[in-house]
């Protein structure tokens, strides 16, 4: 019997999952993180040290995530070409509709920073709910590689 509610706990485990029915994605969350799974940087967790914003509505999303960990200038008077740029590298802006299939959230980009994400061949993008609750969000994707990128959020309204 020990065995058994074992192995039904490792599935469990193993498998992403809304982790509450009653839970609902909408609302404003914080990115906190991001871990690797596989690959040569398996077990490697990054804190984020620039904003990264991502807000569900009933069926529009968007996403403004700070980009590399550069410090950004003062003033652009004091930045020069060079400084603005690196401030700015890998800075993301999307919004679009979405929709929840099962565990998987199938987003449709219709406004990008960069606009190749916008392309009929580079929709719809997935990723799958991991886990889910009243104040934790954790979505994931695995690339062709085989390596899974996990992002965890916080609730930013009336979370910890």
């Amino acid at each position: 019997m020990f065995r058994a509610i074992a192995a039904a706990a490792t599935i469990l485990l193993a498998t992403p999952a809304l982790a509450t029915a009653q839970a609902s994605i909408e609302g404003v969350w914080i990115g906190l993180s991001v871990r690797t799974i596989g690959g040569p940087n398996d077990g490697q967790v990054t804190e984020f040290t620039q904003p990264r914003i991502l807000i569900y509505t009933d069926s529009f999303f968007a996403w403004v995530f700070g980009g590399t960990d550069v410090e950004r200038p003062l003033t652009g008077e004091d930045a020069s070409d060079a400084e603005i740029v690196a401030a700015i590298a890998g800075f993301q802006a999307v919004a679009g509709t979405y929709l929840i299939d099962g565990t998987d959230i199938v987003y449709h980009r219709l406004a990008s920073l960069n606009p190749n994400g916008q392309l009929p061949e580079n929709q719809p993008l997935v990723r799958q709910i991991r886990a889910l609750t009243q104040t934790r969000l954790a979505t994931q994707l695995t690339n062709a590689d085989g390596v899974t990128t996990v992002l965890l959020y916080r609730r930013a309204e009336g979370g910890d």
